[in-house]
């Protein structure tokens, strides 16, 4: 009991040592903002794709509705990927790299960071869950837990 509550107080006091900090607040409050914005692409983009491979056309528990909803997801991470990039470099992370100046390394390791988040989430954990939830609940939990692992990698390896 006593290593959970200091545990607790361990996080907690992180928590207000990021929130004392403004240019942290602000950071967060930002990756925040323009987190929300990538989910409503991610979300927009899947569901035009669920309408364009035809999913509501086939049973949810086949094969078929499994590779469509893995199509719908890969084409809205690709096009929610691009807009998170722009937006974190430009307005979350303040990085003023130019083509020559490492933004190309930005870029590489933004996607190589992405695809990691994508294979963990997106793909294997989605598709194990699209065998107990439907779809779109399955594609906000992952959504969530994407955004949390996305900021930590474009902290550390990304915008550093």
């Amino acid at each position: 009991m006593n290593k959970a509550k200091a545990l607790f107080r361990g996080v907690i006091c992180k928590i207000r040592g990021v929130w004392d900090d403004e240019a942290r607040r602000k950071e967060l409050i930002w990756y925040i903002v323009f987190g929300v914005l990538t989910t409503a692409v991610n979300y927009a983009v899947y569901w035009v794709m669920r309408n364009v491979t035809g999913m509501d056309r086939v049973p949810q528990d086949s094969d078929a509705y499994r590779i469509r909803a893995n199509i719908s997801n890969l084409t809205a991470w690709v096009l929610s990927v691009l807009f998170a990039f722009v937006t974190n470099k430009k307005y979350v992370f303040r990085s003023g790299k130019g083509m020559g100046n490492g933004a190309g390394r930005e870029l590489a390791m933004f996607f190589l960071s992405r695809a990691a988040s994508y294979l963990i989430f997106d793909l294997a954990l989605f598709t194990v869950c699209l065998y107990v939830m439907p779809d779109l609940i399955d594609k906000l939990l992952m959504n969530v837990l994407v955004v949390i692992f996305n900021y930590f990698m474009s902290k550390a390896v990304v915008f550093r």
